[in-house]
């Protein structure tokens, strides 16, 4: 992991915890984004097109996207009839009816070996599909748990770096305070001096 220099302690400052120092870092933070240029406009996200390449999939995709009703499946072209009683004698319309009744049939054909394929293999491709989703979500389960980890270890790491700092900031803020009242004194003594030597 990278060396982050972190100026936040967040184990150790305990200031904005009293209310008048919270109050103040608040009044801070307001002051501060008052000044702050960026417009909201950035939460927005920009519009994005979809199926611009294909009219069929663009269009399917406006009627879903206003909640259109789906146009009803037109059975026509599936059914088996006859020509129609004023077009009995034609051969052309008797031909049409022939090759509508063959494509229909190739269809069914088609239907039957699918479903008997589906039925050989289709269980088993299932099994496999499942087994392969099952390992990606056991590595991905590894994969956050080892994340979660690293995250543990790095709070705990930081509280325990914090934790030391506090030691030594402790000590160094006493010192400063022991140099200080030190300060005083030596200040008043010449003062006191010097008011007697007057």
């Amino acid at each position: 992991m990278e060396n982050i220099n972190i100026d936040a302690l967040p184990y150790f400052d305990k200031e904005y915890e009293q209310p008048e120092m919270r109050k103040l870092v608040d009044e801070l933070v307001s002051a501060e984004m008052k000044n702050n240029t960026i417009s909201e406009n950035h939460k927005i996200p920009q519009p994005i097109s979809f199926f611009k390449k294909n009219a069929l999939l663009r269009k399917e995709y406006d009627r879903v996207s206003k909640g259109l009703a789906m146009d009803s499946f037109d059975t026509e072209r599936y059914k088996l009839e006859p020509p129609k009683e004023d077009k009995q004698r034609d051969p052309a319309e008797w031909e049409k009816a022939v090759n509508n009744a063959q494509a229909q049939l190739e269809h069914q054909t088609n239907r039957i070996e699918n479903l008997e394929l589906l039925g050989t293999y289709g269980v088993n491709s299932w099994k496999v599909y499942n087994a392969f989703l099952e390992r990606i979500s056991e590595q991905l389960k590894t994969e956050l748990e080892e994340l979660k980890d690293q995250i543990t270890h790095t709070n705990k790491s930081r509280k325990y770096d914090q934790t030391e700092a506090n030691i030594v900031l402790t000590n160094l803020e006493n010192r400063w305070k022991e140099k200080v009242y030190k300060t005083a004194e030596i200040k008043a003594a010449i003062l006191e001096l010097e008011q007697k030597n007057i």
